[in-house]
């Protein structure tokens, strides 16, 4: 299945004067324009690309990696600000990614970077990021054990440490006293 956000290993099943169309197991088709293409690309090989939606919504491949897939955080720098939101680079040539008003928590400047979540909306399925962590970074259910090594981003810092998140789902602190 064809999903935006996402790495996937794909098939080249046809080649066009516009790029080559990579399908997945149940043959549903994506495009990867020739930016991203080689003479020595042929039917039948396989491509790992990330999907994700231009301008006009449809489902585009690129070969380039961004520096968010969904479900994950980071620190994005605002390039664009609008009436309906902002606009991040998150390392794709030629598109930014979205930050809705709605999804904004404090103000929001052109020029400086925040810390994001990155998820697939639920009606459009475009990548939209949030600064609203609440809902996706939570310490319900602990998917980490004791002493397991985990990927950890700084979201900020208080007197007695720095607020981490834990592998894009958690919260954990670092307290001063225990930094080296």
């Amino acid at each position: 299945m064809l999903r935006a956000g996402r790495i996937q290993t794909l098939t080249v099943s046809r080649v066009s004067e516009y790029g080559l169309y990579l399908a997945d197991e149940e043959q549903n088709e994506v495009l990867l324009p020739n930016r991203y293409t080689s003479l020595t690309d042929k039917v039948g090989d396989q491509k790992e690309v990330f999907l994700y939606h231009d301008s006009e919504d449809r489902l585009v491949a690129t070969t380039e990696t961004p520096l968010l897939r969904e479900g994950e955080a980071g620190y994005l720098r605002v390039v664009d600000k609008t009436a309906h939101g902002a606009f991040l680079d998150w390392g794709l040539h030629g598109k930014d990614l979205f930050l809705p008003n709605r999804n904004q928590q404090g103000g929001i400047l052109a020029g400086h970077s925040y810390i994001v979540y990155l998820y697939e909306d639920n009606i459009t399925g475009r990548c939209v990021a949030t600064t609203k962590l609440k809902s996706f970074i939570n310490n319900d259910l602990i998917s980490v054990k004791p002493r397991q090594e985990v990927a950890l981003l700084v979201a900020s810092e208080s007197e007695i440490g720095f607020r981490v998140i834990v592998e894009n789902r958690h919260w954990g602190m670092i307290y001063r006293n225990q930094i080296f």
